[in-house]
């Protein structure tokens, strides 16, 4: 049975989904990653050590102008991951123009709903349309979320963030995305920190130990 491991886009989240892949890189011979298509060639050609990561920031820096210090902040460990894994790579997502197009419209739907206080719902379901997640048993496929017929094993173990759970849109799921965004992202310094913010304020669950794990990862990124 084709394996799938579930994780939320949280840089803690992502050094835990890599420890996960090293410990089953017996199991598999290659991962399928949720990035942009045209990232595949340098990723695979960094797991077989042909090219540095610097080569890979620099390459994500012209597919993704604007936001891949962000992208990069949260992808890192599972990228370096590569390395040490020396499989195949196969990228799922979005191409980076359409990844960018998005980001704008999202970006667009939620100022407007934050304004208005009114939500366009089939404008939501349009934008989080469901993307298809390959599967393949000689494959781990890493995903935020399940995917029927597959065995799901989810390298997390904590709530999700509202961002992970848009894949069928409600206007209750919205309205969680729009307070997470905008009173936990905005203000915070990154995706983790609004995370574990949100972690303690909303769900009750204080995380102390990856608090201070946050802390060290921040300071080794200065």
């Amino acid at each position: 049975m084709p394996t799938v491991l579930l994780s939320p886009k949280l840089r803690l989240a992502r050094l835990n989904l890599a420890e996960k892949l090293l410990d089953l890189s017996e199991e598999f011979r290659g991962v399928y990653l949720p990035y942009p298509k045209e990232l595949e060639k340098s990723l695979n050609a960094y797991a077989r050590g042909i090219i540095d990561w610097r080569s890979v920031v620099e390459e994500v820096k012209t597919l993704m102008p604007g936001f891949a210090r962000g992208w990069l902040w949260v992808e890192e460990p599972l990228i370096r991951s590569l390395r040490l894994l020396g499989k195949d790579v196969r990228c799922y997502g979005d191409s980076s123009l359409d990844l960018v197009s998005r980001s704008g419209k999202y970006l667009s739907l939620l100022f407007r709903a934050r304004i208005s206080k009114q939500i366009d719902l089939e404008e939501w379901r349009q934008l989080f349309r469901g993307e298809k997640v390959p599967l393949d048993e000689n494959y781990v496929t890493v995903a935020s979320r399940g995917v029927e017929g597959a065995r799901n094993i989810d390298t997390w173990g904590l709530p999700y963030p509202p961002t992970e759970d848009m894949d069928q849109p409600t206007i209750e799921k919205i309205s969680a995305l729009i307070e997470y965004v905008f009173n936990y992202i905005l203000p915070s310094k990154n995706l983790d920190d609004a995370y574990l913010r949100w972690l303690e304020e909303k769900k009750g669950v204080r995380k102390t130990e990856l608090r201070r794990l946050l802390e060290l990862v921040e300071k080794e990124d200065l």
